[in-house]
């Protein structure tokens, strides 16, 4: 034990800047992924949003193609009950 304390005394500035050096790493590591993570997960964010618009899009246009369907039938039938 007092070994291991008298090795410490010793070394205890290159072990702390060795430490300290690896926490900057993995805080630097991190960083990046995170960063990285968070530019991708806004990028897919972009793309389904887009694609959610364009399914709106095309089902609004369905929509109103099928009432003017719908109001020509209507038409036309209510056009044949006036020359009935």
């Amino acid at each position: 034990m007092i070994v291991l304390l008298k090795l410490l005394k010793k070394f205890w500035k290159p072990l702390a800047e060795i430490l300290l050096v690896a926490f900057l790493l993995c805080a630097g590591a991190y960083w990046c992924y995170s960063r990285g993570y968070q530019k991708a997960d806004s990028s897919w964010k972009f793309q389904w949003a887009q694609r959610d618009l364009t399914d709106a899009t095309a089902a609004l246009q369905q929509e109103v193609t099928e009432r003017a369907k719908e109001q020509r039938r209507q038409h036309a039938a209510d056009e044949e009950r006036k020359r009935a």
